[in-house]
């Protein structure tokens, strides 16, 4: 048979391991959740990256079609310029 310290001991310490076994396991599920909630909002950073990065490709492209835009406005005013002369010279002719 125990000695009734040695067995007062012994029940202590399991106590004790039991406490300290639900004290980390209730830690863990703290870990597990802000984990769970870090990489929720993770993704909604990369959804809102992606979105922002689609639309700077947008502005680039915006940028080459107004510069493709200025040159044909250009090349149109030319055309206007030469039709003009054209027709003042079509005019005269008697």
């Amino acid at each position: 048979m125990m000695n009734p310290l040695t067995q007062q001991l012994w029940i202590v310490s399991l106590i004790v391991a039991v406490v300290v076994v639900i004290v980390v396991a209730v830690l863990l599920e703290l870990i597990v959740r802000t984990a769970r909630q870090i990489d929720e909002l993770v993704h909604q950073i990369w959804t809102g990256g992606k979105r922002i990065a689609a639309n700077t490709v947008t502005l680039a492209l915006l940028r080459e079609t107004n510069d493709l835009a200025g040159k044909i406005l250009g090349s149109a005013s030319e055309i206007a310029k030469a039709s003009s002369r054209i027709r003042q010279r079509t005019s005269e002719a008697p």
